[in-house]
């Protein structure tokens, strides 16, 4: 019974992980996507297990609980191996993702890459197109050349 309930919340919280895809490069999203959904279903697999496995034993069944059983232990190994797969690999993902140094625009929040030029206004771009393109990336702040001219204006320094 205690098996059932663990692989229930276990299946409920999965959830919990897919929350954490979009964080993960474009070309691993489908990869781990899959893997939390087949992980999933091996939870489901063991719940339904556990299920017949207590009605078997409620009701002497003794062949089926046994067969239930070796099938539920063989599959844990196959279980367990995914789980800890999944959260590896998408641990691994996110923190890629997080890793580095991007500077980013103060007030427009463009981003240029780290060996782009700063003054050159095409080098900087959305974050959102950004981020799509490089998963290794932390923020840093400053302003991108157009709010640096639109401050120093604000602020009545600049060119005369």
């Amino acid at each position: 019974m205690i098996g059932a309930i663990i692989m229930l919340t276990g299946i409920l919280r999965v959830k919990d992980l897919m929350e954490y895809v979009p964080f993960v490069s474009e070309k691993q999203q489908q990869n781990i996507k899959w893997y939390l959904v087949f992980h999933r279903g091996l939870m489901a697999f063991f719940f339904c297990g556990y299920l017949v496995v207590l009605t078997s034993f409620a009701f002497h069944f003794q062949i089926i609980s046994e067969t239930f059983v070796s099938i539920i232990f063989l599959f844990g190994a196959v279980f367990v191996y995914i789980g800890i797969t999944v959260q590896s690999r998408l641990l691994a993902e996110v923190q890629a993702t997080l890793s580095g140094i991007l500077p980013i625009c103060s007030k427009c929040k463009k981003v240029r890459p780290v060996d782009g030029d700063p003054d050159d206004q095409h080098a900087w771009k959305r974050i959102e197109d950004y981020i799509s393109q490089q998963p290794n990336v932390a923020f840093s702040h400053g302003y991108c050349p157009v709010c640096y001219a639109e401050e120093m204006q604000r602020m009545g320094i600049g060119k005369n």
